[in-house]
This record gives structure tokens, sequence and C-alpha cells, in this order.
């Protein structure tokens, strides 16, 4: 997400912004939210990393995909494919 998140840059994150998630389990018990396409999520990479990308739009079976800002060099969705909503973290509220 360079340039827009700097490394060392603190974010804040809300993790209630698309359901409630037991912090022990990884599956969503309730969502009241999806993500819009231009919002900035925290997830997990189909690699087990944690990751922060812009959602671009939502696609079948409950994935979506997510675009870093810096096209030419981010590993994002055009690399890893479609991620599980359930992969979600959070919704970045400042940047």
């Amino acid at each position: 997400m360079v340039p827009a998140i700097k490394p060392g840059s603190i974010l804040v994150v809300n993790k209630l912004a698309y359901g409630l998630r037991l912090p022990w389990s990884e599956d969503y018990l309730l969502w009241w939210a999806m993500p819009e396409p231009g919002d900035v999520v925290v997830f997990y990479t189909p690699f087990g990393e944690i990751a922060v990308k812009r959602c671009t739009g939502l696609t079948e079976n409950q994935t979506f995909m997510a675009l870093g800002d810096n096209s030419l060099q981010s590993y994002d969705s055009r690399a890893y494919g479609p991620i599980p909503l359930r992969n979600i973290l959070g919704k970045v509220l400042l940047l």
C-alpha cells in the first residue's frame, strides 16, 4: 500500500466493522455489513500472512478481490486470487 501507507505507520482498525467474530474462531458469528469497493481492509492472505489492501469488489462464493495501491509492485489478488470473506480481520479507519 505504499505510498498510501508507509512502513512503520500506525493504523486504526475497526475489527467490528463487518461483523462479530470470536477470537478463537475463523468464522464470523454474525455479519452486519460487507466490504465496499474502496474500503481498505486487513485480512489473512491464502498463505496466512496479514495484509492491508483495498477491496475492489465482492465476487461469487463469499470472496472479495484486494488490490494494492502500488499496482506495479503490489502482491495482491492478481497473484493469489480472491480472498474468502472469513479472512477479513477488520476495516482500516485511519491511515
